[in-house]
């Protein structure tokens, strides 16, 4: 396929070079960037389009699609114990699998193209992302809470879907570890955990520091912060992924960037549940997420990037916390970074994941800064989108799944949650 002529190119190379009115030759890969490019078949005119890399939701649990609107008004733990938990427990594997396509469909119409997921059911799920063309890394949540007759049982089950995962033999879809946190799991699954993760040499995605309360107990229980615990275990390795870190203190921010050890920002959520503030403007590994849509309430990176912003500036009291380019790293090639996976950029040799914006779209104009505009006005309106080369949204419409038979699939199952 050759993109041509295409008006702007936000590469996010090293250089962060913004390209203009240049051709991208692309199957799988990225193939040559430059000009009087040619291709005997697929031809797409880009004149008036907006380039980039496709955005990178390194935090969610997207099955949760079902569950928006259900719990607007609690923090965390009511939250979980009184809405979120319940319905959890009616959830099976048709549930999960629509849930996950209208998720997916979500994020694809607001230019994400890979999602890091951590849920139940996750054959499901890695069913969904198949039909879709999206990129992901699925885990299976694990707790024990503390009883040692549940331990081998969670990692037994996750090891097997681990499996499950790999026989698909589907490049796009990769397992990960993910045990849920320090405050749900036993020092003996974690353990069995980081064993299971270098086995098979697979990220580990944990929930971090999320609330004052999982601080407080861990320090209780154990003696130290859930940072330090960690590190005690020899968690901290380049594939340590932890979400939210919205109270680590000083000497734990120097020890996670010490390690190269990316902290997933999920500003939306943590702010809806009143968690707290991530210290991100002090995190040199930085990524961002969404979280669910049951605490968001959508899945759009281009508003997580803007609210990502505006609240670093708030908590620090200072408009120079975090700016527009930072923030739009953390969602593309620092996300691509946290997953070792090639993308996040636009570069020959990369794969080609890319989201193409009508450069007219009113958010986007007057032009004086394209970055600025694309975190700070635009809505995630993106008009296509491309994985390994590939359509899966072309010209605003899904095109591997009928979204308006999913939309009346997840309603029937509202009667079933509610």
């Amino acid at each position: 396929m050759l993109l041509k002529n295409c008006r702007f190119i936000i590469t996010q190379n090293e250089k962060r070079e913004i390209l203009e009115n240049k051709d991208i030759l692309i199957g799988e890969r990225i193939e040559k960037i430059g000009n009087n490019l040619s291709k005997k078949d697929e031809v797409i005119d880009c004149r008036n389009k907006i380039v980039i890399p496709g955005l990178i939701n390194c935090h969610t649990h997207a099955p949760m699609n079902l569950f928006r609107g259900v719990s607007d008004n609690k923090n965390l733990q009511k939250w979980l114990n009184e809405d979120i938990w319940p319905r959890e427990a009616k959830l099976n594997e048709e549930m999960v699998y629509y849930g996950s396509l209208l998720a997916i469909a979500e994020m694809l119409l607001t230019g994400t193209t890979c999602f890091n997921d951590m849920y139940f059911y996750i054959t499901d799920i890695a069913k969904a992302a198949e039909k879709s063309g999206i990129r992901c890394f699925l885990g299976s949540a694990l707790f024990d809470f503390f009883d040692s007759e549940k331990t081998f049982e969670e990692i037994k089950k996750s090891e097997k879907e681990i499996n499950r995962i790999l026989e698909m033999k589907n490049e796009r879809i990769k397992p990960s570890v993910t045990p849920h946190s320090v405050e749900t799991c036993s020092d003996d699954l974690l353990i069995e955990c980081k064993n299971l993760a270098e086995k098979y040499d697979l990220p580990i995605h944990i929930h971090l520091s999320e609330t004052e309360k999982e601080v407080k107990e861990c320090l209780k229980k154990r003696g130290k912060t859930p940072l330090i615990f960690l590190e005690n275990l020899n968690f901290l390795k380049n594939k340590f992924i932890s979400a939210h870190g919205i109270h680590l203190n000083k000497k734990e921010i120097e020890l996670i960037n010490k390690n190269k050890c990316f902290v997933v920002y999920n500003p939306c959520s943590n702010a809806k549940l009143a968690s707290g503030i991530c210290p991100a403007k002090e995190l040199k590994y930085l990524c961002i997420g969404t979280d669910s849509v049951a605490s968001n309430n959508n899945l759009n990176l281009f508003e997580e990037m803007k609210f990502g912003v505006l609240l670093q500036r708030l908590k620090y009291k200072d408009s120079g916390a975090m700016d527009a380019n930072r923030i739009f790293d953390s969602a593309t090639i620092n996300g691509a970074k946290s997953l070792g996976i090639e993308t996040g950029s636009i570069e020959i040799g990369k794969k080609a994941d890319l989201v193409l914006i009508d450069k007219n779209n009113i958010f986007l104009n007057p032009n004086y800064n394209i970055i600025s505009n694309l975190v700070y006005s635009f809505n995630g309106n993106v008009s296509d989108v491309i994985i390994d080369g590939k359509f899966v949204v072309r010209e605003k419409k899904i095109l591997n799944f009928k979204l308006d038979e999913i939309i009346e699939k997840v309603n029937d199952f509202k009667f079933v949650l509610s």
